[in-house]
């Protein structure tokens, strides 16, 4: 946990405990029974308002999701939560959150997408306070009354979606409303790398749903640990036969990978590393050091057959880089939305084997 989400999570406490001080004094000075009826009441409305306004917002981002070509994946309001593969809305746990998981189609103009994206929910959060806010200085009713409480609360909805990602742990990478509006480096390099994510999703290259997209002004500054658009930048100089400078990129970003926030990004990075030392240089030596660190972070138990293949290739035993890759088109179209396991790897197993992506096709079909 950061620094900021430490900060954001004492704010939050004092001021809970601020509450509950303040209304502790109110209860022993003008009786419980006055009291309390009144604080559940308010509490109850509060709450209400708050899931409102927070559908009014999240339906302001989805408008413009759609508008803006993103494919929505997930859905959360409060404990609700629907999803893309089920169709259908489930109970998922309290909550006060609001989110909409969503993937761009394509990676061409993402930052001015992503922008409108963002604006659509704070915009619609503005016009409903608004109009509330209107109607609370016009109707003259206290602040206790529906009106005035939707009119404070749609205020607090739109402090939380102005509060940088770096605040929250769940938004630090993807950045949340105003992260996105201003457009940084990091956060577009993030969803540049869901774009590829939802491109190989719909049977693309990963280099397809690159094209015309400068990716090295969204590579990490010198000093920082490798992102997946490391590995994006370096998979499309190896599909465009820049072996030179996909090395360029990979083997500095190997070095700083132990310190990388996300451990399949250091699996990867020495993945390609590996299979561009074994495939283009046959140093089988070379491809075994990094073989050795990807079986230290890989998750799943057949993510380093591919890579062996590739080392079994270097040295001379093709039964064993057959058996090694066989395995791992077995078990990649086996694993939850396979195709993702295929992104990122044409490189590799162009060279292993011409036909895969036949091969691949066929069975799927089958």
């Amino acid at each position: 946990m950061s620094v900021a989400q430490r900060f954001r999570r004492v704010v939050f406490w004092a001021l809970l405990g601020g509450a509950l001080a303040r209304l502790y004094v109110l209860g022993e000075a003008k009786s419980w029974r006055v009291v309390a009826p009144i604080a559940v009441s308010i509490t109850a409305l509060t709450l209400a308002a708050w899931f409102l306004h927070l559908v009014w917002h999240e339906l302001g981002h989805l408008l413009m999701a759609r508008w803006a070509r993103f494919e929505v994946d997930r859905i959360t309001l409060g404990p609700l939560e629907w999803s893309a593969d089920t169709r259908r809305w489930r109970w998922s746990r309290l909550s006060l959150r609001g989110a909409i998981a969503m993937l761009p189609i394509g990676a061409s103009d993402l930052r001015r997408r992503l922008r409108l994206v963002a604006l659509g929910g704070p915009a619609a959060s503005v016009f409903a306070t608004a109009a509330l806010g209107l109607a609370f200085v016009v109707s003259g009713h206290p602040v206790t009354h529906p009106v005035g409480v939707g009119f404070v609360t749609g205020l607090l909805v739109l402090a939380s979606a102005a509060t940088p990602g770096r605040f929250r742990e769940a938004t630090a990478i993807a950045g949340n409303d105003v992260d996105q509006i201003l457009g940084s480096r990091a956060v577009v390099a993030h969803w540049t790398s869901l774009a590829v994510v939802q491109g190989v999703r719909s049977g693309q290259r990963a280099t397809a749903v690159l094209v015309g997209v400068d990716l090295s002004s969204l590579l990490p500054t010198v000093g920082l640990p490798p992102e997946p658009v490391t590995l994006l930048a370096a998979i499309g100089r190896l599909e465009r036969g820049d072996v030179a400078g996909a090395k360029a990129l990979l083997e500095p970003a190997s070095l700083r990978a132990h310190d990388a926030p996300l451990a399949w990004v250091a699996t990867d990075v020495f993945h390609q590393l590996g299979a561009l030392k074994a495939l283009h240089e046959g140093d089988a030596d070379g491809a075994a050091e990094c073989l050795v660190q990807v079986r230290r972070f890989q998750t799943l138990p057949w993510y380093a057959d591919l890579l062996e293949a590739c080392v079994a290739t270097a040295s001379g035993d093709g039964e064993m880089a057959t058996r090694r890759l066989e395995r791992w088109l077995d078990e990649a179209r086996r694993a939850t939305r396979g195709r993702l396991a295929f992104g990122g790897n044409e490189w590799i197993l162009d060279r292993l084997r011409p036909g895969w992506a036949r091969q691949v096709a066929t069975d799927s079909a089958a």
